[in-house]
């Protein structure tokens, strides 16, 4: 079981690379039918890949196998992958996948090597509402990734379209509308996925009495201001004055407080979750 997990945890980096590649390959060369289907089916098997990971290494702790800082990491790679497939099909391949698969594998590579490779079982296993924290928490951060990259592709596309330099990225990309829906649909699943882990994290808090948990806390503060910014993206359309541009200006801001938070997990005594 511990060689398998080895094995996976080494495959997965390269394994995005390779999902890079192909997007991008299919992203300079749209017409080419054979690179489409051998992207679809590298990614299908990068997903697979990274399924079997977290079923091994759930044997492995004999737990849920979200439980450090690697594989936290590591569920919210998989987890925008999965959103950003979702999206291909939705919008019929919106031209981002190259550019978000490009900043999973580094997520991906760093989730690899700050993976502990002889990691004990934990002692406190989770139970099923702090599963559902877990979960939709990810998916929530997945959400507003997704939501950032697609607003400043919205930012790009618009400067390109104003200084009239229509080059490969001009054309490959869907249009302002299209990215806007993207920046407004991610944010909105964000958002929904962040209120439910947050509440369900807050009332876990208060049921086992953790310690160290405080409204004032800046990690609670954060995923709160959060949750409200991409709240406003969401539902932007219906605010005097938020237009797309705003919105997507917004949502980028978010991207960068989001990938700055997370360094939260990295420094030890700046939050009060005890799996992390």
């Amino acid at each position: 079981m511990n060689a398998l997990f080895q094995v996976l945890t080494v495959l997965l980096p390269p394994a995005y690379l390779l999902a890079t590649f192909l997007h991008g390959m299919a992203f300079a060369r749209p017409e080419a039918r054979t690179t489409e289907l051998l992207r679809k089916a590298v990614t299908a098997t990068t997903i697979v890949l990274h399924l079997a990971w977290f079923v091994v290494h759930g044997e492995r702790i004999q737990c849920f196998p979200i439980a450090d800082t690697a594989s936290s990491a590591s569920a919210v790679v998989l987890a925008t992958l999965c959103l950003q497939t979702v999206l291909a099909r939705w919008m019929k391949n919106p031209g981002s996948g190259g550019i978000v698969l490009a900043l999973l594998f580094l997520g991906q590579l760093f989730a690899s090597a700050i993976t502990d490779l002889r990691a004990l079982p934990r002692t406190s296993p989770i139970d099923t509402f702090g599963i559902v924290h877990v979960t939709t928490s990810v998916v929530a951060l997945a959400a507003l990734v997704l939501s950032g990259v697609h607003g400043l592709l919205y930012l790009t596309l618009l400067r390109q379209m104003r200084l009239r330099h229509f080059g490969a990225l001009f054309a490959g990309l869907p249009d302002l509308a299209v990215l806007a829906r993207l920046t407004r649909g991610a944010a909105l699943a964000g958002f929904l996925c962040l209120m439910i882990g947050m509440n369900v994290g807050i009332a876990l808090a208060h049921r086992d009495h953790e310690t160290g948990f405080a409204y004032r806390d800046a990690e609670v503060a954060l995923t709160i201001l959060l949750w409200l910014h991409f709240g406003a993206i969401a539902f932007s359309r219906w605010i005097r004055g938020f237009n797309a541009r705003r919105a997507s200006i917004a949502a980028t801001v978010g991207l960068v407080v989001v990938l700055l938070s997370l360094v939260l997990l990295l420094v030890p005594g700046t939050t009060f979750h005890h799996t992390l």
